[in-house]
């Protein structure tokens, strides 16, 4: 691509490209499976839920001491784990998170452990025991892991956040109890976004935003059930667009916030129908413009759509030539955003390839 063609196609790309984390659309209800037991595509209270770059779903089924994988559908696929101290054992499993080359972490309240897994849940590796020193853990909550494959946990009751290289060796980590900036009052969610801040759910109640490194930027929240307010903001979520998505446990609903904390919309009430919750422990936001929730009293996964049309760049309601010259003038560079669509960090042939595969009038 020229010079002068590059640089019309960028000054076209501001013109065709509004926010569309924005967009006023309320989350849709897709669909949802699961119920309490402990066989394939069952569970018991389940506490985490992630998604890999495939669209596959890995739900910690904590109440069964496993992980369960299935596909964006719901099918099963697979599962690891069983009660124990061992190896690839489980004692009530909380955080989980996926790295750049697709290895599971998952963190163990009972076991004060981090374990790694392949992605067909094959055992690597471990770190962490009981105790306050760099590297120990009390009570191991939300996890997530960045796009160095650097790990961060949650220790709830020590009040801080730990990092780790993606072998488990500790970097540095940071928190003290109380109110203030920085400080917390029970880690809860932890979740990274495209630009590797970092998100932290804090009993206080609110959410605090912090940059890699553990530098405050900002926070939002208070106590109530007003938007922008939490009771219990456990599970924690960010997407492609800058959204970070909370799951207010004893509230039963979601909200959805920008970046930088400005209330978008909510969602959900107390009950066993579709789009409703019963403590929901847990949200995670694809790349498709889909969301997950670990519905954990209802011993089920409901997944919602928030962003109607994420391959529609000008809202146009069509995946059309206004949308690919969109992508190509963002060719070759890491946007933080579509038209990054499977979120490599690189905007290249294979989401030119996604944006082929939806073409035409958004459905």
């Amino acid at each position: 691509m020229s010079v002068s063609t590059q640089a019309w196609c960028i000054a076209l790309c501001c013109v065709l490209v509004p926010s569309n984390a924005m967009a006023g659309n309320d989350p849709q209800f897709m669909f949802q499976w699961g119920s309490n037991g402990a066989g394939e595509g069952q569970f018991s209270g389940p506490h985490g839920i992630e998604v890999d770059a495939e669209g596959n779903v890995y739900v910690v089924d904590t109440g069964n001491n496993r992980i369960q994988k299935f596909t964006s559908d719901g099918v099963f696929l697979l599962e690891w784990g069983s009660a124990g101290a061992a190896p690839g054992q489980f004692n009530h499993p909380h955080g989980i998170g996926i790295g750049p080359l697709g290895n599971v972490y998952v963190a163990e309240t009972g076991n004060y452990r981090v374990q790694k897994f392949t992605s067909d849940g094959v055992f690597l590796t471990t770190w962490g025991s009981f105790g306050n020193g760099s590297g120990q853990f009390r009570h191991t909550h939300g996890l997530a892991v960045d796009s160095n494959g650097n790990v961060f946990v949650a220790d709830r009751d020590q009040n801080r956040v730990q990092k780790f290289t993606s072998g488990g060796t500790f970097l540095m980590a940071w928190g003290t109890t109380g109110t203030g900036n920085g400080e917390f009052n029970g880690t809860n969610g932890v979740a990274i976004d495209s630009q590797n801040n970092v998100f932290v759910g804090d009993s206080s109640p609110r959410i605090q935003k912090f940059t890699n490194d553990g530098v405050f930027i900002t926070s939002w929240g208070s106590a109530g059930a007003g938007d922008g307010q939490f009771n219990f903001p456990r599970g924690l979520s960010t997407d492609e667009f800058g959204n970070v998505y909370a799951a207010d446990r004893n509230l039963h609903r979601m909200q959805r916030f920008t970046g930088d904390g400005k209330f978008i919309t909510k969602w959900g009430s107390f009950g066993t129908e579709e789009g409703q919750f019963n403590f929901p422990y847990a949200i995670r936001a694809s790349g498709d413009g889909f969301v997950y929730v670990a519905d954990s009293s209802n011993h089920r996964v409901q997944k919602f759509r928030v962003i109607p049309c994420p391959w529609d760049l000008d809202n146009d309601n069509t995946v059309s030539t206004a949308d690919l010259l969109s992508l190509f003038a963002l060719w070759g560079t890491n946007p933080g955003a579509p038209p990054d669509f499977n979120d490599d960090g690189i905007v290249n042939t294979a989401d030119l390839l996604i944006l082929f595969a939806n073409w035409g009038p958004c459905e």
